[in-house]
């Protein structure tokens, strides 16, 4: 499971502002990329602390506390991210400093907090496999089984000639058995291949 697209949120706590902006990204370049913006978009904030996991299994692990307290920052963040069950996220927290020191264990609850929080509500993508078939049928038979794939598929392509040819992208398993109703036994579709798509969780 994945954030779909880049996700921000603010707390106050003892008038201290922590914002957690959320994104995510598929490597390290990207992720280093993204925290990059952040520290540009925000050039006057006390903080910018970082984490981020990315790779297969997300197998790379980096937090930074840029300046907090060493781990109060960045791994209760990395910790926060690790237990989403999300992959491949880069999290970034902005904070303002408001002039009450919060201690310690104050720090570790606000950073990890902030970015528990902005996972536990942006929206998410799951991926999952959908399988694309070529289907190549006569023109007298286009009303029926193209009304059909529009409606139950991704139509991917459309081409025309003797025949009419389209690609079509589906999670269905009944393609085949369908697709030969529809046609009284006349079309055989084929399998080109499955493929991962991604979906709102």
């Amino acid at each position: 499971m994945r954030i779909k697209e880049e996700y921000r949120e603010e707390t106050v706590i003892n008038k201290s502002r922590f914002i957690a902006c959320v994104r995510t990204c598929r490597t390290e370049e990207e992720a280093r990329a993204y925290i990059e913006q952040i520290r540009k978009e925000y050039p006057d904030a006390s903080h910018v602390c970082t984490a981020y996991v990315c790779g297969e299994n997300n197998m790379i692990q980096r937090s930074s506390d840029n300046k907090e307290p060493s781990g109060t920052a960045g791994v209760p963040m990395l910790e926060s991210i690790k237990k989403s069950g999300l992959s491949d996220v880069t999290a970034c927290v902005v904070r303002y400093f408001g002039g009450i020191k919060l201690g310690t264990g104050g720090l570790v609850r606000a950073y990890g907090g902030a970015v528990a929080d902005a996972l536990s509500h942006c929206a998410k993508t799951i991926e999952v496999p959908a399988d694309e078939w070529q289907i190549t049928y006569p023109y007298d038979l286009s009303g029926t089984i193209e009304t059909w794939l529009r409606r139950y598929t991704e139509l991917i392509s459309q081409s025309y000639s003797d025949m009419v040819t389209c690609m079509i992208r589906t999670e269905r398993k009944d393609i085949p058995e369908t697709i030969r109703n529809l046609s009284k036994g006349k079309v055989e579709p084929e399998f080109i291949q499955t493929v991962m798509i991604e979906k709102d969780a």
